[in-house]
Order: C-alpha cells, then sequence, then structure tokens
C-alpha cells in the first residue's frame, strides 16, 4: 500500500507541478537566481497541496494508522508552510544569518527570518512537548526539529541541492525506520522527485516554504530514531549551523572535488 501512495503522490505532483507553475508565471512571481536567470519562485507550495491532498485521501481511511501522529505531522507541514510563504513573498534578503535576525528582532524590527526563528522554534517545542518521554528527549526532539528544518534552507541555495540531500536523508530513514514515517518520507520523496527537473534546470525554486515543509518533515520523523542516532544528527546539524554563520556552505563544497561532484550532478 505504502508504495501505491507514493506512485499516486507522484503522479498527482506531474500534474499539479505544471498548473502550479503556470500560476506562478503569470502572477509575475519572478526573481533572479544566483546566476542572475529570471526564475519563478514559490513552487513549494507544492509540498503544502499534496501532502494535504495525499493525507486526506488515504490516512483518513486507514483504521491502524496513528491519527495522533498524523495531525502532529500536518499541523508542522501547516504552520512552517505559511511561514515559508510569508518570507518567499514578503520576505527581504537585506539581513543574513540566524543571528542578524535574531538580532533585529530584540530591537525591534520583525523581519520575515525572525517571524521563522519564532515559530519555528514555537512548533519545534510544541511538537517535541507532546512526543517525548522525558526532559532529555524533549531537548534532543527540539533541537532535531528546529535545526532539521533551518538545515534545508541553509541548502537551497544552489539548484537542486536541497533536493539531492533530502532524498538522500530520506533513503537513510527508509532503511532505520518502518511503519507510518514510511508513508510520510515516500509522499515527500515523490513530490521531490516530480519537481526536480525543474529545480535543476534553474525554470524555478522551491524557497523556504518548500525548504520549511521538507525540513519539518525530515525533524519531526528523525524524532522516531534510536536515541544514538538522533544525538549524531543532532552534533552535526549543530556543527553545520555554527560553521554557516561565519563561512559560505557554498564555498565549501567548491573547494572539495567530491562534494562539487554531488552538488552538480543532474544540472
Amino acid at each position: 500500500m505504502k508504495y501505491f501512495i507514493f506512485l499516486s503522490a507522484f503522479v498527482v505532483s506531474k500534474l499539479t507541478i505544471p498548473m502550479l507553475k503556470k500560476f506562478l508565471f503569470k502572477s509575475k512571481c519572478l526573481m533572479k537566481n544566483y546566476r542572475g536567470n529570471l526564475i519563478i519562485y514559490g513552487m513549494g507550495i507544492i509540498y503544502v497541496f499534496n501532502i494535504l491532498l495525499m493525507t486526506m485521501l488515504f490516512f483518513t481511511y486507514f483504521k491502524y494508522i496513528d491519527k495522533n501522529f498524523v495531525l502532529i505531522y500536518l499541523i508542522g507541514v501547516l504552520t512552517m508552510g505559511l511561514v515559508g510563504i510569508i518570507d518567499d513573498f514578503l520576505g527581504s534578503s537585506n539581513v543574513k544569518g540566524f543571528k542578524g535576525h535574531i538580532k533585529k528582532l530584540i530591537n525591534g524590527d520583525l523581519t520575515t527570518g525572525g517571524i521563522k526563528a519564532v515559530f519555528g522554534g514555537l512548533i519545534s517545542v510544541f511538537i517535541s512537548f507532546l512526543i517525548s518521554k522525558n526532559i532529555f528527549d524533549f531537548v534532543i526532539n527540539f533541537i532535531l526539529i528546529s535545526l532539521f528544518t533551518n538545515f534545508i534552507n541553509l541548502l537551497d541555495l544552489r539548484p537542486g541541492r536541497a533536493l539531492k540531500i533530502h532524498l538522500l536523508i530520506s533513503v537513510i530513514f527508509l532503511i532505520l525506520l518502518n511503519g507510518i514515517y514510511d508513508y510520510f518520507l515516500l509522499i515527500t520523496m515523490a513530490i521531490t522527485i516530480a519537481y526536480l527537473p525543474y529545480d535543476l534546470r534553474e525554470i524555478s525554486m522551491i524557497g523556504d516554504t518548500g525548504a520549511n515543509i521538507i525540513g519539518v518533515t525530515l525533524g519531526i520523523i528523525g524524532t522516531a530514531l534510536q536515541l544514538s542516532f538522533k544525538i549524531g544528527l543532532v552534533l552535526f546539524l549543530i556543527s553545520v549551523h555554527v560553521y554557516c554563520e561565519k563561512y559560505s556552505l557554498s564555498d565549501l563544497i567548491l573547494k572539495n572535488k567530491i562534494l562539487r561532484y554531488i552538488d552538480s550532478i543532474g544540472r
């Protein structure tokens, strides 16, 4: 059944992505990418639509599915999707980095990045409170969800980079986990695979909306991993965020032959 859901999500995405692209193009949702090419932004909305659609089509009728987890997951997706939409369509690139947005917020200057930081933190606290067994588990889950959400945003600076990492991590999670987690992993993977050619060819970008949803999905599902895996992921994510506050992740990738090759696949 889960692979039927994957196939259904892929087919639905293949049908709906061109329609959304056409709509955004007509709405003049265009911006220049890192190379100065004019591309369509806001395509991450497709994740909101199709995750909700697939959930309504299938999970409503599954008696053995943990509906509490479904609701928790959808709260995360909808909240971070909304924050992403605000950032994509109202945001400014004048303020850089997590520290920059927090400083602005402390000084009473609200930015879309500040909104994302606040709501991302709040939703991470809320979800971690609902699913955690003890204080230590709560702290680990909170860090995992909040940093995973921002991690995908850090990657989404070059065509296909965030999406390829999303697929790689999802495959690893599929190997380590099973049950309801597989369904949501496969749905988001199906959407990503259907959309990936548009990103690689620099036709459009998922923006913060798509990056937020992919990140919060990986974060929430990552909380189901064994503790040792979760601690390893937390240490990795903290290291990446600390590095990115001072240095460019893109520069690091360009300087490493292996990372540069992986990053260029499909372009």
